[in-house]
């Protein structure tokens, strides 16, 4: 279940110093879905093998998000997941980004969902409702972590 934070490398850079981030993550998918191939699902509908692309949309860069979703349904078209989540929530520094303080739209996470729909994208997971809280923000401290 990786993550495709950004597609452009000035992003990348600008917010995670981080300029050959879109490469590799994009080498990085490639890789995981060469070694796990098409998802696959048990008898009670979990996915036992298989990729999730997660891809949290930042507000401002809708249009860098369909970027990704196009990228992505091109390269793997129905053969991975994808998660499209409206839950960017400004904290810490990024509470003062001219860009980043402010949750996501409506309109632009609806923008990337249609785009994703026209694209012809059948495997993707979205979300609905507020889910833009500090509700779904974890603890960090290991507060009801599952251990084996």
């Amino acid at each position: 279940m990786p993550d495709f934070k950004y597609f452009s490398a000035k992003t990348a850079q600008e917010y995670s110093r981080a300029p050959n981030y879109p490469e590799i993550a994009k080498n990085a998918i490639t890789k995981m879905y060469e070694l796990v191939g098409n998802a696959q699902f048990d008898d009670n509908g979990i996915m036992t093998k298989g990729v999730i692309v997660r891809h949290l949309i930042l507000p401002w860069y809708y249009k860098e998000s369909m970027q990704i979703v196009e990228y992505l349904y091109k390269t793997f078209g129905d053969d991975i997941y994808l998660s499209l989540m409206n839950q960017y929530t400004p904290m810490y520094k990024a509470s003062t980004h001219p860009k980043l303080k402010r949750k996501l739209t409506t309109f632009e996470y609806d923008k990337v969902v249609d785009y994703a729909l026209d694209l012809g994208v059948k495997n993707c997971f979205i979300q609905q409702g507020n889910t833009a809280t500090k509700d779904f923000v974890p603890h960090f401290d290991g507060t009801n972590v599952i251990k084996d």
